[in-house]
């Protein structure tokens, strides 16, 4: 649960980022945030009606043509120049033991919205789960990052002298 709370708010920060990316262009930069070419501050106010929440995809049931169910989404992977790529759900086994994950395309996604909410009501593809049993699994990229900026606190550790990182208490 852990993993899908942390999961979802980097992935809503992620989802928030291209929005302040697309910003019209202009020389002049405030304290309060990006001035558009109209001198007002271009920040996303309000969810549209065609928006999606990652905390509302993340662990949505996707079903097939059929109507039956394929799995459930545990992922969203969002591309380098901020577009949503595709989402990964976990299809076949039983209660999880077995399963794989399956990265499927954004697009590929018909996704319903229940009646006056912002819950989604169902996530539809045309991948049966037979096909999707059969795909491809995804793996995840679990290298490490490299770092671009700044320096870690091992790196302040490392330069420290050993009386430096003693407990003075």
């Amino acid at each position: 649960m852990m993993k899908r709370t942390f999961t979802a708010g980097a992935l809503a920060a992620v989802l928030v980022a291209p929005a302040f990316a697309q910003a019209p262009a202009s020389k002049t930069d405030t304290p309060n945030g990006f001035m558009g070419t109209t001198g007002q501050t271009s920040f996303v106010q309000k969810e549209s009606a065609d928006d999606w929440r990652g905390t509302k995809l993340i662990g949505a049931s996707v079903y097939g043509p059929d109507n039956a169910s394929i799995g459930e989404i545990s992922d969203v992977l969002i591309a380098g120049d901020g577009k949503v790529k595709a989402v990964v759900v976990g299809v076949g086994g039983f209660l999880g033991v077995g399963e794989k994950d399956v990265a499927l395309p954004f697009y590929s996604l018909d996704i319903r919205r229940k009646p006056d909410s912002s819950s989604i009501d169902k996530v539809r593809v045309s991948y049966s789960k037979d096909q999707l049993k059969n795909a491809p699994a995804f793996a995840f990229n679990d290298m490490p990052m490299s770092q671009t900026t700044g320096s870690s606190v091992t790196d302040k550790l490392k330069s420290m002298s050993p009386a430096d990182t003693s407990s003075k208490h």
